[in-house]
This record gives structure tokens, C-alpha cells and sequence, in this order.
């Protein structure tokens, strides 16, 4: 298949191969399969949280075609002999169990393309643009025991709470509020008392 027409911006990775990243489009269909296809039992199985043996056509049409301002998905891309292959990819969209503004994020590496920065870039990408869609809270589920996830969330300043109903599940949280230093907040404070007189 030939590339599909889209932005794209080139990574350089760990091992110095690089990638190209944009956003989905719906012509990547076959593709997306085929990445989930050379996905380990493991990986689909810690990306899923539980076994699965392919994606459902309501998945794949879901994630190919996100809302803008509202969700969001990006796949890393690699040239091969039918044109390019899916080696990565990252989405968000809107989280309904959570406070208003939050959003999950869900994140693939190819099993080959792992360990190499990818992830860790697909998902500081996908937290900009969350942030610039209005989110205020971006999450995740992850398996407990899915070390390298959980690694890369606490890079990526998010925090790491079991899940009351699933031992073998944590969620991953983190804001997407702008920081506010000690001394902004102390201003703020003296701004209140002052306000108050």
C-alpha cells in the first residue's frame, strides 16, 4: 500500500533508526492490522488487559477516526515493500468514568520497536495534545506487573494507584493543568488576604 498523504515529522531513535510520526487516517486500516497482527501474545495482552487474538472492525473504525478537539491518534511509521508499516501509535479520547475533562490514552509499540524511545515520545506527544484539546486529567489502566509502562508513566510525572476493584490493574493519572511554583501560589494566597480586607 502507498503512503497515505499526511504531516509528518521524522524521530530519531535510540538505535538511530528513525520513524515517521502523524496523525491516523482512515486508509491506515490495513495497516493497524497488521501491526496488531506482529504484536507478541504478551504485548497485546498488556496493552488489551486481556488475551485478544484481533481487533474488532468497531475498534479499528473507532480509532481511525477521532473527533478533532475531542480525541486524538498518532501512529509511528516505517518505510517496507508495500509502502510503509505501523510500528507504534498513541490515542485519546474522552475517559467516561472519571471527573469532566479527563481523557485515557492508550499506547502500542511493536515488540521489535520497543525500549528504543518511542513510547516514551508517542506519549509526551499525546499529553500536548490532550492539554491543547481543553483535558485537564489524562489516565490509563495498566496491568501491575507491565514494569516498563509503569516506568515510563513515572517519567512522564504520572501517578501510579491500585485500582480499588482489580489488584492486577493500577491507573496511571496524570494533570494537565499548568504548574503553579511555590511562589505563584504564595502570591495567590497574599492576593486572597489582601482581596479579604
Amino acid at each position: 500500500m502507498a503512503t497515505p498523504q499526511a504531516r509528518s515529522i521524522r524521530w530519531a531513535l535510540k538505535d538511530g533508526r528513525s520513524v515517521r510520526v502523524r496523525p491516523v487516517l482512515p486508509a491506515d486500516g490495513d495497516e493497524i492490522r497488521q501491526a496488531f497482527a506482529r504484536l507478541s501474545s504478551a504485548a497485546r495482552y498488556a496493552r488489551f488487559l486481556h488475551h485478544k487474538s484481533q481487533l474488532s472492525d468497531q475498534e479499528l473504525h473507532a480509532g481511525l477516526r477521532p473527533q478533532p478537539g475531542v480525541a486524538g491518534a498518532i501512529v509511528a511509521t516505517v518505510p517496507a515493500e508495500d509502502g510503509f508499516d505501523i510500528v507504534g501509535g498513541a490515542q485519546y479520547q474522552p475517559e467516561g468514568t472519571e471527573a469532566p475533562g479527563s481523557c485515557e490514552f492508550a499506547l502500542t509499540v511493536v515488540d521489535d520497536w520497543q525500549g528504543l524511545g518511542l513510547g516514551h515520545r508517542l506519549l509526551a506527544n499525546v499529553i500536548r495534545r490532550a492539554r491543547r484539546d481543553g483535558y485537564t486529567t489524562i489516565m490509563a489502566w495498566v496491568l501491575a506487573d507491565n514494569r516498563p509502562m509503569l516506568a515510563l508513566a513515572r517519567r512522564l510525572k504520572f501517578t501510579v494507584q491500585r485500582d480499588a476493584e482489580d489488584r492486577s490493574v493500577v491507573v496511571v493519572r496524570r494533570s494537565l493543568l499548568p504548574r503553579v511554583s511555590a511562589k505563584q501560589q504564595l502570591a495567590a494566597k497574599q492576593t486572597q488576604l489582601i482581596d479579604g480586607i
